[in-house]
């Protein structure tokens, strides 16, 4: 006598031989690359054993990437409101500057301070109306306001390094924990704001609505227009605030220095979208992915790498980084 299986209970028996396989590969996707970054450590620590496994090199990645960092998160505001900002690395530079030429003619660090994180937020507020307001491609917008604010930024300057800030100031840049400086300690404070307000908040939920769909986050009764904007304004304030600490903790504020940040902060925020919620631009993500960057970066460069490999593994990074959104977006389309 044969035996004969209902469809349903063949589904149902093979289903859960699926289910483990789906939810490695949904870790394996997720965490890349996190094992990615554990792979390099090992990797260098073996290499380079007396340089790269140490307390002064890991505290000199995390001091210097500080910076970055914040100017990443900030980046990756608009970037999840479906907007790009272009205009960071300058506005950087800008605020780097202002602040450390308000001091030098006396202005007092904090109201130096709040006046630069004021005109910051101001560019950015531009950047923001001239894309939601006029319709601007937010490429062209942020590329123009970046470029006018070079400009600015060269006649402030008159083209030279900008001293005079107020030891006070300084040394509060330079104040550290067990060598550890103050703007990793404001950077970790941001990642943790951001964090919770893209995470547990309904203004994080209604930006990834927007980045998601813009006219269906309209139609639910988002103000989509409002809150591009305040991307943009937060984008510039964050990047106002990351130059002023840089110039906290060198005392001083060069026009050129800006611009340099710009691509660290794209790759950085791709690249974060690849992992912990892939398809997403997220604050853990970029965090793992700018510390991936570092990593490999000065592991290369302690291993002999010339100077130049930075830019070259930073655009490699991005291009990789896009490429892998691009190959998903398609095969979602596909399924």
């Amino acid at each position: 006598m044969s035996v004969t299986t209902r469809p349903s209970e063949t589904k149902r028996d093979a289903a859960p031989k699926r289910k483990p396989r789906l939810e490695m590969d949904g870790l394996l996707t997720r965490y890349a690359a996190v094992f990615i970054l554990l792979l390099l450590i090992i990797g260098f620590s073996i290499l380079q054993p007396d340089t790269f496994p140490t307390k002064n090199n890991a505290t000199a990645i995390l001091n210097t990437q500080s910076i970055t960092l914040i100017v990443a998160l900030g980046t990756m505001v608009p970037l999840i409101a479906g907007e790009f900002d272009l205009s960071v690395g300058y506005v950087l530079g800008w605020g780097a500057l202002l602040g450390a030429k308000l001091m030098s003619m006396d202005v007092t660090p904090v109201l130096a301070v709040v006046l630069t994180l004021m005109a910051c937020a101001a560019i950015g507020t531009l950047s923001g109306v001239l894309v939601v307001i006029f319709r601007i491609n937010a490429f062209i917008a942020t590329l123009g306001v970046g470029t006018a604010l070079s400009g600015l930024t060269l006649w402030l300057s008159d083209g030279t390094v900008v001293n005079g800030v107020p030891e006070s100031f300084v040394d509060f840049g330079r104040w550290a924990i067990s060598d550890f400086q103050m703007p990793l300690f404001f950077a970790i404070g941001v990642v943790l704001l951001f964090h919770i307000i893209f995470n547990h908040t309904p203004l994080g939920r209604y930006m990834y609505a927007i980045g998601g769909g813009r006219e269906a986050a309209r139609l639910a009764g988002i103000a989509t227009g409002r809150l591009r904007i305040a991307a943009f304004t937060v984008s510039a304030t964050v990047a106002g605030l990351a130059g002023l600490l840089q110039t906290a903790t060198s005392g001083s504020a060069s026009p050129d220095f800006g611009p340099s940040f710009l691509l660290p902060a794209f790759a950085a925020c791709f690249l974060g979208a690849t992992v912990i919620k892939p398809g997403r631009f997220n604050t853990l993500g970029t965090v793992v992915a700018l510390l991936l960057l570092a990593v490999g970066i000065d592991g290369l460069q302690l291993s002999g790498a010339p100077y130049w490999v930075g830019p070259v593994f930073n655009g490699t990074a991005l291009l990789l980084a896009v490429g892998l959104s691009v190959s998903r977006s398609v095969s979602q389309a596909t399924d």
